[in-house]
């Protein structure tokens, strides 16, 4: 604190040394409400509001993907196979990162991860056993995808030079182009139509595919 105790100690008649002690209370408290005061100072400066508004912004996610499992692989193994178009959605997570370039459009990147794994068996056939002929069908794919973003309504407000408000509601709308990883695993018994013989094997496919993406939402700022 600025200026301190600065009184002169004034001994009483026949104490000697006294005068030093009745200073020190007053120090001590003058230290203590200069330690409390700080972090309430400091907490009112950031209550609400940033210093300018953001550049960027770094956000990591989850949530549900859905599949559409389209295409002749697909038909095949859900019309053999105990598997179902919906077997191949499942859970995500992924990391999103973007640049301001004005105040209400962003351009970013953005990598996610999705993987399913299923067990199954033909439908209408079983082994010399009466035993089920079983696989296991894996599902993995990772979008890489360049996005841009524009806010329909403004992000924040600029109050003065040096204080930034952030909306309680933005609404934004976007799009992305990019790549998608994928990876098609299948491995278990199979059957030889044939020979009806029934085999072990592996069934593999992997590599790139184009990919695009819309996407619509709202940044909510729920406590300051």
């Amino acid at each position: 604190m600025r200026g301190g105790f600065r009184g002169e100690p004034r001994a009483r008649e026949g104490v000697i040394g006294r005068p030093a002690r009745r200073c020190r209370a007053p120090i001590v408290l003058a230290l203590l409400l200069a330690v409390t005061a700080q972090p309430a100072v400091a907490q009112r400066s950031g209550d609400g509001y940033l210093f300018g508004a953001p550049h960027g912004r770094l956000s990591v996610r989850g949530g549900f993907s859905h599949a559409t499992a389209a295409g002749d692989l697909f038909d095949e193994v859900t019309t053999n196979l105990t598997l179902s178009r919906r077997d191949f959605s499942g859970a995500y997570a992924g990391a999103e990162f973007g640049v301001n370039l004005t105040d209400r459009l962003e351009f970013g990147a953005d990598i996610a991860y999705m993987a399913t794994r299923t067990p199954s068996e033909y439908r209408a056939f079983v082994d010399n056993s009466n035993r089920p002929i079983a696989q296991t069908t894996e599902l993995r794919r990772i979008p890489v995808m360049l996005n841009a973003r524009f806010h329909l309504t403004p992000p924040g407000r600029s109050i003065g030079r040096l204080a930034w408000i952030p909306a309680s509601v933005a609404p934004w709308v976007g799009a992305g182009v990019g790549a998608m990883w994928y990876r098609f695993d299948q491995r278990g018994d199979f059957i030889d139509f044939n020979t009806n013989k029934v085999f072990a094997d592996e069934y593999l496919s992997t590599g790139w595919q184009p990919a695009a993406q819309v996407m619509a939402g709202l940044d909510m700022t729920i406590t300051p």
